[in-house]
C-alpha cells in the first residue's frame, strides 16, 4: 500500500483526522523538503491540518538545527500554512530541538504532556506559547512508563486549554494496553470542554 491506498481506506471509514504523525521524518536534512510534500499531500486528502515531526537525535549542530528550522519553515510557506508541520517536544539535548528551542525558533509545536516530566514547564509553555502550539498529545506519565490514561493533571491542562479558548487538537496518545480507555476519556473531556 502507498499513502494514495492508505488515504482510501482511512476515508472509508468516514473518520475525522485531525493529525498525521510523521515519526520518522529527518527534519535535518533536506530530503525532508521533498518526503514532506508528500506527506502533506496525503494530509490534505484527508483533511488534516496538522504534522507532527518528531526532533530526531543526532549530534547537533547550529547548522543541523537551522536546516531543520528552514525545512518546516519552507513546507510550511509552501502550503501557506492550510497544512502546519509542527515539532513535537521531546526532552534530551541530542533532539534536534528541545522544547525550549522549538520556541527559541519560533516553530509551530505539538506539545506532548508525557514527553514534558516538569508539570511546571508544560504551564511555561501553555502559557507563553500558546498561540504556537497547534496540538497536545494528551496522555498521564508515570515514573517508568508514558502515554497512560489521563488523570488529574490533564484534567487540569484541559481546563485551562478550554477556558483561555485554546483553539488546537487534544490528541490522546495511549500505549496499546490502554485504547480501551480512550472512547470513556474521551466523553469526559468533551464534557469538561462542553463539546
Amino acid at each position: 500500500m502507498y499513502l494514495e491506498d492508505i488515504a482510501a481506506k482511512i476515508k472509508s471509514y468516514q473518520t475525522e483526522v485531525l493529525s498525521i504523525h510523521a515519526v520518522q521524518a529527518p527534519i535535518a536534512n533536506n530530503e525532508f523538503r521533498v518526503w514532506g510534500k508528500e506527506i502533506a499531500e496525503f494530509a490534505k486528502t484527508l483533511r488534516a491540518k496538522v504534522i507532527t515531526v518528531h526532533p530526531e537525535n543526532m549530534n547537533k549542530t547550529e547548522f543541523k538545527q537551522d536546516q531543520a528550522a528552514k525545512n518546516i519553515r519552507f513546507l510550511n510557506r509552501l502550503y501557506n500554512e492550510n497544512v502546519i508541520f509542527s515539532v513535537e517536544t521531546f526532552t534530551g539535548n541530542r533532539r534536534v530541538f528541545t522544547p525550549d528551542e522549538t520556541v527559541g525558533f519560533g516553530l509551530p509545536m505539538t506539545l506532548d504532556i508525557a514527553h514534558v516530566t516538569d508539570n511546571q514547564k508544560i504551564w511555561e509553555l501553555l502559557k507563553s506559547y500558546n498561540r504556537n502550539i497547534v496540538n497536545i498529545h494528551l496522555s498521564a506519565k508515570g515514573k517508568d512508563r508514558h502515554h497512560l490514561p489521563i488523570d488529574g493533571f490533564c484534567k487540569e491542562v484541559v481546563a485551562y486549554l478550554t477556558e483561555s479558548g485554546w483553539e488546537g487538537n487534544v490528541i490522546l496518545e495511549y500505549l496499546p494496553e490502554f485504547h480501551d480507555q480512550m472512547l470513556i476519556d474521551i466523553e469526559i473531556l468533551r464534557n469538561m470542554a462542553g463539546a
